[in-house]
């Protein structure tokens, strides 16, 4: 089944209809960089909106065109000015959705990487090097972290359980883990399965 027909089906389990605890934290206490902002697998934009600042131009990036509709209906609710968010459609791997070749001063990923085939997690790692700025930050809110007992039962995703220490290995030739929090604000159904990684680039 593809992204774009789980949406049009409303089989988005992974829609919590709200931004991430975790990042609202960070981003109302001041945490993050300001600049430019990638969200991809933005989905219905909760957490692209969360970002959203006027220090903070935010992108977010699907595959799915049911999505991005959902995106621009719900800021156009929000009230939220489409030069500070907006959202693109394609593929990270590609960069065709690209604005420019500029890099990012933060990307945040939930719910994107466990989405992807563990196959392909080291091509992830390799093109989050190429898209966050050195000295900027990768913030990863890694899930489903699991006991391997209870991981089994996950496969095959997605989502597919997340080994951070896997994560780590693949992102340690670019990226210094600056902050790791093994019990992260989060969703009630998903609390104790998250992690909360940020990342500095290298």
């Amino acid at each position: 089944m593809s992204w774009e027909q789980a949406w049009q089906e409303g089989r988005t389990g992974w829609d919590a209809g709200e931004a991430a605890p975790a990042l609202v934290e960070l981003a109302e206490g001041g945490e993050l960089p300001a600049g430019r902002a990638l969200v991809p697998g933005c989905g219905s934009g909760y957490d692209a909106f969360a970002l959203a600042s006027p220090e903070r131009e935010v992108l977010g990036l699907d595959l799915a065109p049911t999505a991005a509709q959902r995106f621009r209906a719900l800021r156009e609710e929000r009230g939220l000015d489409p030069a500070r968010v907006d959202v693109v459609l394609g593929d990270f791997f590609e960069d065709a959705w690209r604005p420019d070749a500029r890099p990012f001063d933060l990307i945040w990923d939930y719910t994107f990487l466990c989405a992807l085939d563990p196959a392909r997690h080291g091509d992830w790692a390799d093109r989050m090097g190429e898209l966050v700025r050195p000295g900027g930050v990768l913030l990863t809110l890694l899930f489903p972290v699991l006991p391997e007992e209870e991981a089994e039962a996950w496969r095959p995703g997605p989502p597919w359980p997340l080994d951070p220490e896997e994560i780590r290995a693949l992102l340690e030739a670019r990226f210094e883990l600056a902050r790791f929090d093994v019990s992260p604000p989060g969703h009630g159904p998903r609390r104790g399965k998250e992690r909360l990684a940020l990342w500095r680039r290298r």
